[in-house]
């Protein structure tokens, strides 16, 4: 097919982008700031997402993807022709893209995801599954009669899907993840120690002392926030053992989808997936000690990816690479006409 090939990452929180011959191009926010008086665009990607909860009045600041799928088509939209302007430039062909979405996604949210990328100025558009794409990015073999798990955890879903024959057997699709454990973070420190934190600090003490496994050595950090009474600023400080807490009941929900999931396949495929392990990819997979607390209570070894975040996008580039899995496992490239 004519035209630069691009596979995108499409994340409630960011957006990554592989070039066919280029490699990973750039991962940034999934955001967008308006002026609320005349709806001009002011800042996209990393530019807006900084601006969050640090915004005045007489800018609108949105997120168009709620929980893995789009909540504001024409929102999306306008992000996607933003970054596939910037890659593109003044190419004359239209540029074909392959996208992620989370497995549990409908036909008709599948639909809004190819019109999002269509209007925003692509040629041709497949929606491919983030577990099937996510594996392929961690270098995994799913063509054959084989069973493999994969865990993907981003920021607004915890995707869990047995893989066979390159398409996704069994699944389920949990609307937990990275962001509700920093919302789970805020409403801890808050009611617990009369302190109101922001979605970024919260996310900043996840990733310093944040754990889903208890630790051997306990780490504390020092944050600031505003005294829920007084209204003045406060520092305060959490520990490991605080956030295991917090965080417990997400991995909770994690670990009984994935039971769920295991509970549904046959024994052939379970067996597979017993000798082979799980695989645990999505920016939550980063979580210290997540992949050691699910391999303790599933007694199956859950293995991290190398390069978690950036699965689906690489798995998005190898398909690139080999645009014939695509139609060998079912999925085929719409046009806008198509869609309509």
């Amino acid at each position: 097919m004519p035209g630069i090939n691009i596979g995108i990452d499409l994340g409630t929180d960011s957006i990554t982008v592989f070039v066919e011959g280029k490699g990973i191009v750039l991962c940034e926010s999934t955001a967008i700031c308006y002026d609320a008086y005349d709806d001009e665009v002011i800042a996209v990607g990393n530019a807006a997402g900084e601006m969050f909860d640090k915004t005045p009045d007489s800018l609108t600041l949105k997120r168009p993807i709620t929980d893995g799928v789009i909540s504001d088509f024409t929102v999306t939209a306008e992000i996607l022709s933003h970054f596939i302007d910037k890659i593109c430039k003044n190419r004359v062909f239209r540029p074909n893209i392959v996208i992620s979405a989370p497995s549990g996604v409908t036909a008709l949210e599948k639909k809004a995801i190819t019109e999002a990328a269509c209007t925003s100025g692509a040629g041709k558009v497949c929606v491919v599954d983030e577990p099937v794409i996510s594996a392929l990015g961690a270098g995994l073999d799913i063509d054959y009669p084989h069973g493999v798990m994969v865990i993907d955890i981003g920021a607004g879903t915890a995707d869990i899907a047995v893989i066979t024959m390159g398409t996704v057997a069994y699944n389920v699709s949990l609307r937990t993840g990275g962001n509700a454990m920093d919302e789970a973070i805020t409403q801890y420190i808050k009611r617990e120690k009369e302190i109101d934190i922001g979605a970024q600090t919260a996310r900043r003490i996840k990733h310093t002392v944040g754990c889903a496994h208890k630790r051997a050595e306990e780490i504390e950090m020092f944050a600031v926030g505003k005294d829920h009474i007084t209204g003045m600023p406060k520092t305060f400080e959490i520990s490991t053992a605080e956030l295991y807490d917090i965080l417990k009941e997400h991995v909770n929900e994690i670990f009984h989808g994935i039971v769920s999931v295991l509970e549904e396949v046959p024994p052939e495929l379970y067996s597979d997936i017993c000798t082979e392990g799980i695989l645990l990819t999505g920016g939550v997979a980063k979580l210290p000690g997540l992949d050691t607390e699910l391999t303790e209570r599933l007694g199956i070894k859950v293995i991290r990816a190398a390069d978690p975040e950036h699965c689906a996008a690489k798995g998005a580039g190898y398909i690139l690479r080999n645009m014939k899995k695509l139609e060998d496992h079912g999925y085929n490239f719409r046009s806008k006409e198509k869609v309509e």
